[in-house]
């Protein structure tokens, strides 16, 4: 079946948003060059170095084990015929059009269309994980930034955007647990007018088929569990990283302190004005390293962009698994 085609001036607003958001990220990226957030010399010094390439690239690789492995134990308990490396080569795909696409969560979509097309009778289920994973990533993203902001309680003193950005960050991060929490010990307990909601959902096809597969996680909380691990695992890599990095460019703070600063300064450059949050990246970790108190914040947008550039360098491996990779159905997933 042919999907309909998007009325003309429906068309036009998606084309003029687009302008707009490109417009904007050009012009932040070219005040980001004016303001001179980036020390160039600094910067060049460590990104020439092979020892420090293979570093970036060696946690690269390792966060993209654990995010393969996260997304396939979330696929395994749906029941969908992904294996392990079409999960990784998947995952390889969307990383490599993350660097081509607005934002650092555009890929995304290219691995639900893929994943679509590859189990045609579970459509639904395929595209949730995708979203799942990503949402549990996030979640443990922010779960990070929480806790530091609870040591490093006296930055809050000095900056009151920072206070209520820590106020959003311990509200999502107490709601994402008392959601979760809720969830599995309705297994135990029974919920009051929970049977009511269940019915009401069923008249809504679409959030049915999302509610019955979120369901089928009650029965595989050790994958949950698991995948929770996993994304802690690796945003402390990608942590680590960012310490190893900030050394070789003489930043003076610590690993503890990294991890609020990294989950914050990657969730904003997932904003989609520009591929791989290019300009919105180095104004974050400018931001949030003048917020720790670095007497150079230049340092914060130039350890961005050092790492956004390996980045970009290890996502183009995934053109290798994009050429080699086919979107019809797999034997198991036309069996079921």
């Amino acid at each position: 079946m042919n999907t309909p085609e998007k009325p003309v001036s429906s068309r036009i607003s998606d084309t003029v948003q687009l302008a707009l958001k490109i417009t904007f990220g050009l012009l932040l990226v070219g005040y980001v060059l004016r303001s001179r957030m980036i020390d160039f010399s600094a910067l060049k010094d460590v990104l020439f170095s092979a020892d420090h390439l293979a570093i970036g690239f060696a946690f690269l690789l390792f966060s993209a084990v654990c995010c393969s492995l996260r997304w396939y134990l979330l696929a395994s308990a749906q029941g969908l015929s992904l294996g392990l490396s079409s999960t990784f080569a998947l995952n390889m795909i969307g990383m490599f059009f993350n660097t081509f696409m607005p934002g650092s969560v555009g890929g995304d979509l290219i691995k639900a269309w893929y994943v679509a097309g590859r189990e045609p009778q579970n459509k639904t289920k395929a595209v949730f994980t995708v979203l799942l994973d990503r949402a549990i990533g996030l979640s443990v993203f922010f779960f990070y930034a929480a806790v530091t902001l609870i040591f490093y309680s006296a930055w809050l003193v000095d900056h009151p955007q920072l206070r209520w950005l820590a106020y959003g960050i311990w509200g999502f991060t107490l709601g994402s647990a008392l959601v979760g929490g809720a969830f599995f010990i309705s297994l135990t307990f029974k919920i009051p007018g929970s049977q009511w909601v269940r019915r009401q959902i069923a008249r809504i096809g679409i959030v049915h088929k999302i509610f019955e597969a979120t369901m089928l996680y009650r029965n595989h909380l050790r994958a949950v569990l698991a995948s929770l691990a996993l994304s802690a695992t690796s945003i402390f890599g990608m942590t680590l990283l960012f310490k190893i990095l900030g050394d070789a460019l003489g930043i003076p703070l610590a690993l503890s302190q990294y991890f609020f600063v990294v989950p914050i300064g990657l969730t904003v450059s997932a904003a989609p004005l520009l591929p791989g949050g290019l300009g919105v990246g180095q104004v974050a970790f400018y931001t949030l390293f003048q917020w720790a108190g670095l007497e150079n914040p230049e340092q914060g947008a130039t350890l961005c962009t050092l790492i956004q550039i390996y980045t970009i360098l290890f996502n183009c491996i995934g053109a290798f698994f994009y050429v080699r990779f086919r979107r019809s159905p797999s034997p198991a997933a036309v069996a079921t």
